[in-house]
């Protein structure tokens, strides 16, 4: 037991000796102090706590365990990553979008791999944030839009997939020309994103994000519905969590925390206010009842974000400036939406699909067998733009008005700030 003890003393000192280079430069000299003092303890059990108690201390100073979850977490994104790859292109399920699939998870893990390292010096785009809610809401967000395409990807296999605007079910010839086209065009706007903030840095944030809104908008109609989706999706959960971000980290937590119980809230209600339209038909889903619901979760979850966010900074002296609070509101309400949104294909995906594998005689009524995708596609589109709406109008409301000028009292006059009485 003695010499068990000596190896695992000796092995956790060289580790904390090697640790320490990952330490502050103003806090390097306190590890090296816990390992020089480690000599002065007895050794045995208390020299094992004390060498202990010092990788503790170094490892939450170095940020080790927030390292460590963020990469346990790409080391998730990158396996669904390749699980998707494999399904897709297994031909398991080969269908009539089978290319169109392809396309978009491989456009998918070119954004969420190259756009980080293309956009590392500007930091719109590039890497990861400090903080422990940057991190969960990069790497939650980045496994839910792989799980996002490989949900469309098997449920439009099946015929009868009804999709308003984003095609019935079939679709015109494959063109890697209309492709590279939509994708150039994508590009350009991403691109936009880069150049605008720095080369007209006092644009209002409110200009910035409705612009960004009416260009996807733009190109959601009318080059690639899905594509465009896909790329506002990971764009957006690349900017917020960036190093150079203006949204705090209270803003992350609360907004997607929100936004993830609202939309369970919102799977639940699903089942629970379908009605049957006639019998032998497949229950209708409330689909307006719902939106109201993720209406009054957005609101929530947008005051909610940004109030905590303020009050939080002005907790620790440095409270934000009027422009950063703006942010915090605009980039509430889109990711409370988003959140919410997702978990609807992410939870009802194989209950689609089981459905779409038993089609009943509801094709021949209805001419489709299931409209998911459709109320999908619906939640994700619009219930960002009623997020950044919701925080374009709150975030003006919640702000403090500015304090008034000192006035000097009736009986004295004011030279050069100075309050003289007579």
């Amino acid at each position: 037991m003695g010499r068990a003890l000596d190896r695992m003393t000796r092995a956790l000192d060289r580790l904390l000796g090697r640790c320490a280079v990952l330490v502050p430069p103003g806090r390097r000299g306190w590890a090296e102090a816990v390992r020089a003092e480690a000599g002065q303890v007895p050794p045995g059990p208390a020299r094992l706590r004390w060498l202990a108690g010092g990788f503790w201390l170094v490892a939450r100073e170095a940020g080790m365990f927030r390292r460590i979850g963020y990469g346990l977490g790409t080391v998730v994104v990158a396996v669904a990553a390749a699980l998707a790859v494999r399904y897709l292109w297994s031909g398991a399920h080969a269908g009539r979008e089978a290319g169109v699939d392809k396309a978009r998870l491989v456009l998918l893990v070119a954004l969420l791999a190259g756009l980080p390292w293309v956009a590392r010096r500007r930091g719109v785009f590039g890497p990861v944030g400090h903080s422990i809610a940057a991190r969960a809401v990069r790497a939650g967000g980045c496994a839910a839009l792989v799980a996002l395409v490989l949900d469309f990807a098997r449920i439009e296999h099946f015929p009868g997939t009804y999709m308003p605007g984003l095609g019935s079910g079939t679709t015109g010839a494959w063109s890697w020309a209309r492709e590279v086209a939509g994708l150039g065009l994508i590009a350009a706007c991403l691109a936009a994103v880069l150049v605008v903030p720095a080369r007209w840095p006092r644009v209002r944030p409110v200009l910035v994000a409705w612009g960004v809104a009416a260009a996807a908008l733009v190109l959601f109609f009318t080059v690639a519905p899905l594509q465009v989706l896909i790329v506002v999706y990971a764009a957006g959960i690349l900017a917020v969590t960036s190093r150079r971000s203006p949204v705090a980290p209270a803003t992350l937590a609360i907004s997607s925390g929100i936004g993830v119980a609202g939309g369970l809230l919102v799977v639940v209600l699903r089942n629970t206010t379908r009605a049957p339209q006639a019998p032998g038909l497949h229950p209708k889903t409330q689909v307006i009842l719902l939106f109201i619901v993720l209406f009054a979760v957005i609101a929530a979850g947008t005051a909610a974000a940004g109030v905590a966010a303020a009050r939080r900074a002005r907790s620790t002296g440095a409270p934000l400036t009027p422009k950063a609070e703006a942010w915090q509101y605009l980039a509430a309400g889109p990711l409370t939406a988003a959140s919410a949104a997702l978990m609807l294909p992410l939870l009802r995906a194989s209950a689609a699909v089981q459905y779409l594998a038993n089609c009943p005689a509801a094709r021949a009524a209805q001419g489709h067998c299931t409209s998911a995708p459709a109320v999908w596609t619906f939640f994700l589109v619009a219930g960002p733009l009623l997020g950044l709406a919701i925080g374009t109008l709150i975030g003006p409301a919640a702000q403090p008005p500015p304090n008034p000028p000192l006035e000097p009292p009736p009986d004295s006059s004011r030279a050069g700030g100075v309050f003289v009485k007579f």
